[in-house]
């Protein structure tokens, strides 16, 4: 009896899987010392959030990654985002090197490299999109509405010759953008002409077309004017486009949404555009 007793016990372990299946927290990875390595194995991109319970930024960034993790995880591949809890994994953050909170780091293949992208879900979405995949996608003309979100870059015509190139090269070192690429049929249900550049988005006017030279320096610079709402409500998404780049801007302290100045900055606003 005891050899048939152990023989059983042999074949469950034989036969059990390795280890269990990651926990997930509102569709985001949860990284452990003890499953990290074994996790960043199995994901050929991972982008990973270091943060502290207590920290405030990590507290708002929470909802935007959450949301991100679900749009990222329901495509086709699907992709992942994951985060470890700091001060319950220390070996971890002495690491990599962690000096404060959040901190993100992506994985392509095991090799870490710095996250350079923003804080909400849209610019998360759009990074690691982007470096999981080609610097521009392919699009049907009745996909493309489904597919646009708050900043787009699309290409109209055919796929090569110097305005293309000059796309792609864009494609390449925009990050804020997404970008996507569609035949010259597609072009006149959006006002525009077969071999062109528009700019899509989700405030002000769009589409915005463009005029300019065919290369990427002078459509960076077009991608960067049109990235910023003609008036903005401020918060910290908007220091680096404005500070950053130490672009002119005027600032309206008020207290009150409904007072009727407001509509006179408005109006001041779109004059003095750019």
């Amino acid at each position: 009896m005891r050899k048939i007793l152990f023989a059983f016990a042999a074949m469950t372990a034989l036969f059990a899987p390795a280890t269990l299946a990651v926990e997930k927290d509102e569709g985001v990875l949860v990284l452990t010392e003890a499953n990290f390595d074994e996790e960043l194995s199995k994901h050929e991109f991972l982008l990973v959030e270091f943060y502290a319970p207590w920290c405030g930024h990590c507290k708002k960034l929470t909802p935007e990654y959450a949301a991100a993790a679900a749009i990222l995880g329901n495509q086709n591949p699907p992709l992942y985002l994951a985060k470890v809890d700091a001060t319950e994994n220390n070996a971890l953050a002495e690491r990599f090197e962690v000096k404060g909170f959040p901190t993100l780091f992506w994985f392509n293949n095991g090799v870490k490299s710095e996250y350079t992208g923003g804080r909400t879900t849209d610019t998360i979405v759009t990074w690691v999109n982007k470096r999981a995949g080609p610097a521009s996608q392919e699009v049907s003309c009745s996909d493309l509405s489904g597919k646009l979100g708050k900043l787009n870059l699309v290409y109209f015509g055919d796929f090569s010759g110097e305005l293309f190139d000059a796309f792609q090269s864009v494609a390449k070192q925009n990050e804020k953008f997404a970008f996507f690429q569609a035949s010259g049929e597609c072009a006149v249900e959006h006002g525009t002409k077969p071999h062109s550049i528009s700019i899509f988005r989700n405030f002000d006017k769009s589409p915005l077309h463009y005029s300019g030279e065919h290369n990427s320096a002078a459509i960076l610079s077009w991608t960067e004017t049109s990235s910023i709402p003609t008036v903005i409500e401020f918060s910290e998404d908007f220091i680096e486009p404005i500070f950053g780049k130490g672009r002119a801007a005027l600032i309206l302290f008020s207290n009150d949404r409904e007072v009727a100045f407001n509509q006179v900055f408005q109006d001041a606003a779109a004059q003095l555009q750019g």
